[in-house]
């Protein structure tokens, strides 16, 4: 399994040596049920340009959930209540509102991508985080807010009046932190494009996990776990999907490294 985006040096000239490349970040609240029975109660977007590094266009709106009311879980991450979206327009008319973006990205991308349905290419910055960001403690938004941490000062006036788990909030946030990923992984790559179409790949797949979130080992990182345990992982019928494309990676890595020692002269005695 090749590493998508191999270390080498950052160039202090990133954003000055890009075409313009502007990405819709996006985030949704729900009223906090499950599968089909969960309602979508408010959207919030930023776009940031990556060719400058500027965030702009910030949006949010409530939505009317159709009668579904806010779960008293929901409510107490969010603080939204269900008196709040009184008159807010139905989920088609603020869906449309953030349409046409051609790149989209999110923290959680699947969720917010499945809620939504906008068409368009998505990136999801938690996989990329953890690409970008592996030793950091942990990937939640708020965690690499504080762990990296993301210097919100050009975003201070937005949030201001807000709170995390409001979607305007998360989204300016994601937006930053997607500025701190394309600084880490573009020069990885050829170009824009080229980061592009593998951030594109990276959020597709299962998430490349730093350490181990359960079991005999939870919290060692994965580089760490041993052998058989991750050949076990792979074996097991119904593992986490993230477990099981994190331990085939390392695995390969191992592998990789004794075929390489294999190949290297015998030391010299003396």
């Amino acid at each position: 399994m090749p590493d998508l985006f191999p270390s080498v040096s950052t160039t202090p000239t990133l954003f000055a040596a890009m075409p313009d490349l502007v990405v819709r970040v996006i985030d949704v609240e729900t009223a906090g049920h499950r599968l089909e029975e969960d309602a979508v109660i408010e959207i919030g977007s930023a776009d940031i340009d990556l060719s400058t590094g500027r965030i702009f266009d910030p949006r949010e709106t409530l939505v009317d959930p159709a009668g579904v009311e806010i779960s008293p879980g929901a409510r107490r991450v969010h603080r939204i209540s269900d008196e709040m979206l009184a008159g807010a327009p139905a989920f088609e008319t603020a869906r449309a509102k953030f349409a046409g973006a051609p790149v989209y990205a999110a923290q959680r991308a699947s969720f917010d991508r499945s809620r939504l349905g906008l068409p368009g290419r998505w990136l999801c910055t938690y996989k990329l985080a953890l690409r970008a960001f592996p030793h950091v403690r942990a990937h939640g938004l708020q965690s690499l807010v504080k762990y990296l941490p993301l210097d919100l000062s050009d975003v201070a006036d937005c949030l201001r009046e807000s709170h995390p788990h409001r979607a305007l909030f998360d989204a300016l946030c994601t937006a930053v932190l997607l500025r701190r990923i394309a600084a880490e992984l573009m020069p990885r790559c050829a170009d824009a494009g080229d980061f592009l179409a593998r951030a594109e790949r990276v959020s597709a797949e299962p998430a490349l996990l730093a350490r181990l979130r359960f079991g005999r080992h939870k919290n060692v990182p994965m580089a760490e776990v041993p052998l058989d345990y991750l050949e076990w992982l792979v074996r097991e019928p119904g593992m986490d999907a993230d477990a099981v494309f994190t331990a085939k990676h390392h695995i390969g890595l191992r592998e990789r490294a004794a075929l390489a020692a294999m190949g290297r002269p015998l030391p010299t005695p003396g």
